[in-house]
């Protein structure tokens, strides 16, 4: 009978958060209800804490399934989350909901992360900012903020009844004083609408960073929502910074939507310009039957998106190797021919381990280089200007303004060289990356015959170790260094980092790190894939630099040995990055990219090939002098670097993080030990 009882009850509803931290799953989190609010936290692996506020629309949702503001996001990108769900529309005037955050803030829940980041809209904007200030350095995402509903402070705000009533006397009250201990500000209005810009009118100060979402009204979020824009204007803040450049090409989308045509017409309509807001109408309503027209068109015939969608996973043929079909080759574009593959990149004290980079590169097909060096002191300039002496790279000075990226100033200025111009490949590579082709032999021809017709290849980082060797040694680092992140590993953002090799004039307009980048969205024609030979998904052509669920590494993977030994990790320590100039390379990075899980050997088999290379290169007796005279400087530098308190302390502590065999999670706490330091 109670089997029967058990058999007709029906299963209860839950949010998907619940099954995350539910007794008896893996996940860690915790779930508080309060009289006005509740707060929903769940711990994943990716480094990051998001913290978000729910908006008014949210307020009278009583649903049992309800979920915090960006819950699927967060949960999509593997990061921390912290919601805060408001029951009623008080602004989150709430003396209990502040000591709340007091007693996380002192009891160190914010500490430990690689960035914090507060999140939300209109009322939960507000939040974002006067909660966020409680942690100090916290990024903040806020879209249609008020800066507060203190009648005295702003008497012209005629909006939210409810929320004026509140209480404005408790801390926090007013958003535009709380900004000077945040990082950045990210800002999303339309200038165009009067309150909202009296309210951002209050903020100031160097890291409040305002965008302008013209014509979106108090509906900010919702276009960029509708245009696909919110994700990535998210995972910008998240990972990396948001510059204006990018965000206004991902703006121009507005253009396709129906509220948009609206939004204009309102706003001339309002001012008395009616014949303008006619005049634009009609002038949308055209174009939108246009691109009507031409979707149908697109529809009716045979097209890429179609023929991929109906068409069956990639099968293998007997010899093991999958068949992938690729989508056909539009016919008003020129042949594409794989015979001269470039490689472009920076370096700064990279002397040692330059030649292996170049032997290898050159020994699985590539054929040109172009090296970019800046303020080198172990000789990595003089190396370079040898190779372009004996014909093997092309060398060039890279002069950038203080303060600016490195990298991004020599990708800029790579557009306009020969080698650039008349390569049919191009791939912006660092010199600890080193790319292992699956498919053949483990050249560039076996991969492009296995992957079929194409304009770009993204390549996934594998992310390795230093193994726990301490010690510099003047060897291979492909052969030093096997211990690496698992296959599939998702745990740290990092790991997802791509790098993309393409055809340079095919409708790239600009050289990105990670990409190429287009002004007008997908060139016709332009076919782009993963390492797999999967198509990739549309919105990488406007952004995106990490792999997503689903991407393919059958074909290749980018080995990524970007601390090597712990010696020489100082000295990387000591040169600064390359593209974040402004981002030291400490513990956090260390614990992020010292991925020692297990032992991935894959790539020695290609070491022959490349020492060939390698030896060919050294019996230049000038080029074998400056190699030799390089690790020398290298040796020196660490000893230097050792001797020093701080320096050595430093080394001490990175040897304690991420052994071999273990798991980065379990390195957690430490971290936070050395941080309290």
């Amino acid at each position: 009978m109670a089997e029967q009882d058990t058999d007709e009850k029906e299963t209860p509803e839950r949010p998907a958060w619940f099954d995350e931290i539910r007794p008896g799953n893996n996940g860690r989190g915790f779930f508080e209800h309060h009289l006005r609010h509740s707060l929903v936290f769940v711990e994943r692996p990716v480094n990051r804490l998001l913290v978000t506020f729910d908006n008014l629309s949210n307020v009278n949702d009583n649903s049992p399934l309800r979920e915090p503001w960006a819950y699927k996001f967060a949960r999509e990108i593997n990061v921390s989350h912290l919601g805060i769900m408001a029951h009623v529309a008080n602004w989150y005037r709430d003396e209990d909901l502040i000591e709340r955050f007091q007693r996380l803030s002192e009891d160190g829940f914010f500490e430990g992360y690689d960035r914090v980041i507060f999140a939300g809209v209109s009322m939960g904007g507000y939040a974002a900012i006067a909660f966020g200030s409680m942690v100090p350095g916290s990024h903040v995402v806020t879209i249609n903020p008020q800066s507060t509903l203190d009648t005295e402070l702003v008497p012209w705000e005629t909006r939210y009844l409810n929320g004026r009533r509140q209480d404005w006397t408790l801390p926090l009250s007013d958003a535009s004083e709380l900004t000077g201990n945040l990082g950045r500000v990210n800002v999303f209005y339309d200038p165009y609408h009067d309150l909202d810009k009296k309210h951002v009118a209050r903020f100031s100060g160097e890291n409040i960073h305002i965008y302008n979402c013209r014509y979106s009204s108090h509906k900010t979020a919702v276009f960029l929502r509708k245009i696909g824009a919110l994700k990535p204007v998210m995972h910008h803040a998240i990972f990396d910074e948001l510059v204006p450049l990018e965000f206004y090409k991902l703006y121009r989308g507005r253009r396709d939507l129906r509220w948009f045509k609206g939004s204009v017409s309102a706003y001339f309509n309002e001012r008395g310009r009616d014949e303008v807001a006619e005049r634009f109408g009609v002038a949308f309503r055209k174009r939108y039957r246009k691109m009507a027209r031409q979707k149908a068109q697109q529809e009716q015939s045979a097209g890429i998106d179609d023929a991929i969608s109906d068409a069956p996973p990639p099968v293998a043929d007997e010899s093991g190797k999958k068949e992938v079909k690729s989508p056909p080759l539009a016919v008003d574009l020129p042949a594409r021919k794989n015979d001269s593959c470039l490689m472009v990149t920076t370096m700064k004290n990279e002397g040692p381990f330059m030649l292996e980079w170049v032997a290898y590169n050159r020994s699985i097909g590539f054929t040109d280089f172009l090296i970019y060096t800046n303020h080198c002191d172990d000789g990595t300039d003089k190396i370079a200007n040898r190779l372009e002496e004996i014909g093997v790279a092309h060398h060039i000075n890279n002069k950038f303004k203080k303060g600016m990226s490195p990298q991004r100033a020599a990708l800029r200025k790579a557009l306009k060289h020969d080698a650039y111009n008349r390569a049919d490949w191009a791939i912006c590579a660092d010199c600890d990356e080193f790319l292992n082709i699956r498919a053949g032999d483990g050249k560039l021809p076996d991969l492009f015959d296995a992957l079929g017709e194409t304009d770009a290849i993204s390549f996934c980082w594998k992310i390795f170790g230093c193994g726990d060797q301490v010690e510099y040694r003047d060897q291979f680092v492909t052969e030093q260094f096997t211990w690496s992140a698992p296959e599939q590993y998702r745990d740290k953002y990092r790991a997802l980092g791509l790098k993309t090799m393409f055809r340079p004039g095919r409708g790239t307009t600009r050289f990105g790190v990670h990409r190429p980048k287009f002004d007008n969205g997908q060139p016709e024609g332009f076919i782009w894939k993963d390492a797999s030979g999967n198509l990739v998904p549309d919105q990488l052509f406007s952004t995106g630099w990490s792999a997503w669920n689903g991407f393919g590494n059958d074909l290749a993977r980018l080995h990524h040995y970007s601390v090597r030994s712990v010696d020489s990790f100082l000295v990387k320590r000591d040169r600064g990055r390359t593209n974040h100039v402004d981002r030291d390379q400490g513990l956090t990075y260390w614990a992020d990219m010292n991925l020692n899980i297990e032992e991935d050997k894959s790539i020695v088999p290609r070491v022959k090939d490349m020492r060939e290379e390698f030896e060919a290169l050294l019996t230049d007796e000038k080029l074998s002098r400056l190699h030799a005279e390089s690790c020398s400087w290298h040796a020196g530098k660490i000893a230097s670097l050792k001797s020093n308190e701080v320096w050595a302390l430093f080394h001490k502590q990175l040897q304690e993080i991420n052994r071999t065999g273990q798991d980065p999670k379990e390195c957690i706490e430490l971290l936070k030990e050395f941080a309290a330091e």
